[in-house]
């Protein structure tokens, strides 16, 4: 009777310990920086960028506190960066303005996505470009941010074009094991016991 309880415990246990190493394998994203080098001539299309929230900015260098994430693998990344983001204003005119936010860096999809302050969510902002060559990754205006600044700017078409070059430095930490682990590891101790109890009689 108690080989076949120990039997019965062993395929349990079979079947929980990969499912917790299996978590292990992911990693979360707990802080960290991203910074935004912007390249594009904002001046020449007659807007200015301001930090908005957590952001901070120096000269045309802009700074964003990552705040949560995760990495399936090493090219797998989810890179948050909520509360922060950039206003951009025309400068003829001090009330139009659009405030980006909340970007989501999606290495997958390859890209950048984000809220439209007072607008939509989860917008594709940004497709990753091609210039392996320069420092952090190039980030190309994507056809639907560019439709967003032609109709509050007035700005050209800019899809395509290059708005700046990001780096990120995420901080990883594995994800922590289930709650229950030292439970079940503790009752793993306890059936061996049994075994060798009953091995000894």
């Amino acid at each position: 009777m108690i080989k076949q309880r120990i039997l019965g415990l062993a395929i349990v246990l079979g079947l929980t310990v990969p499912v917790a190493e299996k978590a292990t394998a992911s990693t979360v994203i707990s802080g960290g920086i991203t910074q935004v080098d912007v390249t594009a001539d904002l001046t020449g299309l007659g807007l200015i960028g301001f930090p908005f929230g957590s952001a901070t900015a120096a000269d045309s260098v802009f700074s964003f506190p990552i705040t949560g994430g995760s990495a399936i693998a090493p090219d797998d990344l989810l890179i948050e960066h909520d509360g922060s983001g950039v206003t951009l204003q025309a400068l003829a005119s001090l009330t139009t303005q659009a405030t980006v936010a909340n970007f989501l860096i999606d290495t997958v999809a390859g890209g950048v996505f984000g809220d439209v302050i007072g607008g939509a969510n989860d917008v594709f902002l940004f497709e990753f470009g091609s210039g392996d060559d320069l420092p952090g990754i190039e980030l190309e205006i994507t056809s639907q941010f560019a439709t967003a600044l032609t109709s509050v700017f007035g700005a050209p078409d800019l899809t395509g074009a290059t708005f700046g070059y990001a780096s990120t430095s995420p901080d990883l930490a594995p994800v922590p094991l289930p709650a229950g682990l030292p439970l079940l590891l503790g009752g793993m101790a306890i059936l061996f016991g049994l075994r060798r109890r009953n091995q000894a009689s």
